[in-house]
């Protein structure tokens, strides 16, 4: 089988270039039909960094679009993506002071920061989710046991089936649509990768050859049957529009939801975002070190901080929101400014866990909140208000009025949410 090998570098890659087999670089990409297989080689761990302060965007991004678009032109060329192991994801290029050099400020082993490859730095590759666990596993094929650090997760998504499994009953290669496959074992030469190629696309038994215009010659329904073939067709091309539609708000949803797992940065932009949506306030935010969002509702200015954590509720939480508060009312007072100050904690606590194994927040820095007169909301109260804002349940103006009013642990039930 005529094959193109993509990889991020050439120069050792563990590959070496046959009569059927032709390596090049991703910047440097064939077109896929001038093929029969092309194999997209993710298993270069120096692929995996970025220069941007995210871990949604490689800093090859580019080489990685252009490879997408080769893949929607092809028209007869199968392909196969290699997956990553779990490699170190490096990111936020810049200077660190403690080294006197620049360097990658954040690193990741790569089952911290992908869960679904759709949603991940190479998430342009597929079309629709491709949710994966992390564990490693083994996979006997041929005469190669090939090792994996990930597997997909059960149930595949709708149209995508199992090729392989390992010998913990994990699936390890998924072929997602007739000439495009997936696979997170690792390849490390060329015997092995004939070994993938052969297993997810075995060689055809071509069938005797028939005239062209032997479909031309009517039988019995055929008519009929050809009729309803071209409907399904149809009826399946406006079902998977309305599935993009329901899965890219399924997406949404999981942002939505990711208030309940994050801490830092994403967590204050996604619940300054639900924030500013139940309250109708305007998102835009300047951090200035002092608070997390503000806001100003009638005579009141709401001073937010938004906090997460692996691990509880502590004091520093509580107090950190009172200093911020102190210093915010000095400064109003020196302008003239007579609103009343609302302090705000919003608090994500043991992110690691599902909500219902977290502990309840303790009731020493609860006590702590009431005497400061600080609102504690639970970042699964956030949530349940957010959901009952976009319902109607909830009012902006109910929802401020409760805050306003309120110290210590808020409940759901304090804004009349009721399960």
């Amino acid at each position: 089988m005529k094959t193109q090998l993509l990889v991020y570098r050439k120069q050792g890659c563990g590959f070496a270039e046959t009569t059927d087999l032709t390596i090049r670089e991703f910047s440097n990409a064939s077109a896929f039909d001038a093929f029969e297989l092309t194999v997209i080689d993710l298993q270069d761990e120096n692929l995996w960094n970025s220069d941007y302060d995210s871990d949604k965007l490689l800093k090859n991004h580019a080489d990685i679009s252009s490879i997408r678009q080769m893949m929607a032109l092809s028209k007869k060329s199968k392909c196969i993506v290699l997956l990553p192991q779990n490699y170190i994801y490096s990111h936020e290029y810049g200077y660190n002071y403690s080294i006197g050099s620049s360097t990658y400020l954040k690193n990741s082993p790569l089952k911290n920061i992908i869960s679904n490859f759709k949603e991940s730095p190479i998430g342009e590759l597929f079309l629709f989710s491709m949710p994966v666990c992390f564990g490693e596993s083994k996979t006997n094929l041929s005469d190669v046991e090939l090792s994996s650090d990930f597997s997909f997760a059960k149930p595949l998504p709708f149209g995508a089936d199992v090729i392989l499994e390992s010998n913990a009953s994990t699936v390890t290669a998924v072929l997602i649509s007739e000439a495009f496959a997936a696979t997170t074992l690792m390849v490390n030469n060329f015997v092995e990768l004939s070994a993938i190629v052969d297993a997810v696309f075995p060689p055809e038994v071509q069938p005797s050859l028939t005239p062209d215009w032997l479909d031309e010659v009517g039988f019995h329904d055929e008519t009929v049957q050809r009729a309803r073939v071209k409907e399904i067709d149809e009826q399946m091309a406006v079902l998977n529009e309305e599935k993009k539609g329901i899965e890219k708000i399924l997406s949404s949803y999981r942002d939505i939801k990711s208030v309940l797992c994050t801490k830092d940065s994403d967590l204050e932009n996604n619940a300054r975002h639900l924030l500013a949506e139940i309250a109708e306030v305007d998102e835009t935010f300047e951090d200035n070190k002092e608070e997390d969002f503000n806001f100003s509702y009638d005579d009141t200015f709401y001073l937010i901080e938004i906090k997460g954590s692996s691990r509880g509720l502590k004091r520093q939480h509580i107090s950190k929101t009172y200093d911020h508060v102190q210093i915010k009312m000095d400064e109003m007072e020196a302008e003239g400014d007579s609103r009343k100050i609302k302090g705000v904690l919003i608090f994500a606590s043991q992110i690691e866990l599902r909500p219902e194994e977290r502990d309840p927040f303790p009731e020493k820095q609860i006590s702590i909140a009431q005497r400061t007169e600080i609102a504690v909301l639970s970042t699964e109260t956030l949530l349940r208000c957010y959901e009952a804002h976009i319902e109607g349940r909830l009012t902006s103006d109910a929802f401020k009025e409760t805050l306003r009013h309120s110290s210590g642990l808020i409940s759901p039930d304090a804004f009349g949410l009721h399960g």
